[in-house]
């Protein structure tokens, strides 16, 4: 099975095409190796963004109930 690259950070912009605002996020991460690699851009209109945050926030609460206390 090939090792799954752990997040570091995630990087994000902001920019006007046509008129509308787009959110861009890019991702980089570290390899088993211990080098970098980054995503393309992705970039999605704030009405995209709020659902992805939503369903962050979903996920972060099961997880929450799923883990035992500290």
């Amino acid at each position: 099975m090939t090792p799954v690259p752990r997040l570091q950070y995630t990087s994000v912009r902001t920019r006007i095409v046509d008129g509308k605002p787009l959110i861009g996020l890019k991702h980089t991460a570290k390899v088993a190796a211990g080098l970098p690699v980054s995503t393309a851009w992705v970039e999605m209109p704030p009405e995209d963004v709020e659902r992805l945050i939503k369903s962050l926030q979903e996920t972060l609460a099961e997880l929450g109930k799923e883990l035992p206390p500290n």
